[in-house]
């Protein structure tokens, strides 16, 4: 999604930041228009389907983030291992920094809102699709033996657990776990094949 500006853009980025943390239901509207320090009233201008089409937004705009990193940490990496491990150390850092706090926003909203709410979850089913298109075609370059877009959902479902187990154990241990599931199998991990036992 291309960056608004001014005054939406505050307004999105606040309430990034704030469902990342809390969730949609744990943020009112008035907190992220106070917090975003913009005119509040611009927001129904920017927003008229109120909090709900801001966290539409928010969804779309922060969802090209998990893609962007991937492919900065897969571009120059000599393996995918090692892309990988780029990869999910950054979120586990960012993560820690933030005291275990900012995890997922796609995540944050979800739980709070899916099903219940057909217009957030269409949101973040086409971002989630976006993300399997991208990580699929992210991972092409390396010659890994497996169907890109089984390797794609590989990589978000240990992503988004590693984000809810960190959170509960406030551990980055389950990062590591992450690296080992996506790059689970000889063909990807790059370990030899074991030869078959005399016996």
């Amino acid at each position: 999604m291309a960056r608004p500006s001014d005054a939406k853009a505050r307004f999105i980025d606040t309430a990034v930041i704030l469902f990342r943390e809390r969730g949609y239901h744990g943020v009112g509207l008035a907190e992220i228009i106070a917090q975003a320090k913009a005119p509040k009233g611009s927001f129904y201008f920017h927003f008229p389907g109120g909090k709900e089409e801001l966290a539409e937004c928010a969804i779309r705009y922060a969802g090209g983030y998990l893609p962007y990193m991937l492919q900065k940490s897969l571009r120059d990496a000599p393996d995918f291992r090692t892309g990988i491990e780029a990869l999910v150390g950054h979120l586990a850092r960012a993560f820690e920094a933030s005291n275990w706090t900012k995890g997922c926003p796609i995540a944050s909203i979800l739980l709070d809102t899916a099903p219940y709410s057909e217009r957030l979850s269409q949101a973040i089913r086409s971002v989630t699709d976006e993300w399997i298109t991208a990580f699929g075609e992210a991972t092409r370059r390396f010659d890994l033996g497996e169907d890109p877009r089984a390797l794609a959902m590989r990589i978000l479902v240990s992503l988004e657990g590693a984000w809810i187990m960190a959170r509960i154990f406030k551990s980055r241990e389950p990062f590591h776990e992450a690296v080992d599931m996506i790059v689970a199998g000889h063909a990807i991990s790059g370990a030899p094949p074991q030869p078959a036992s005399a016996g």
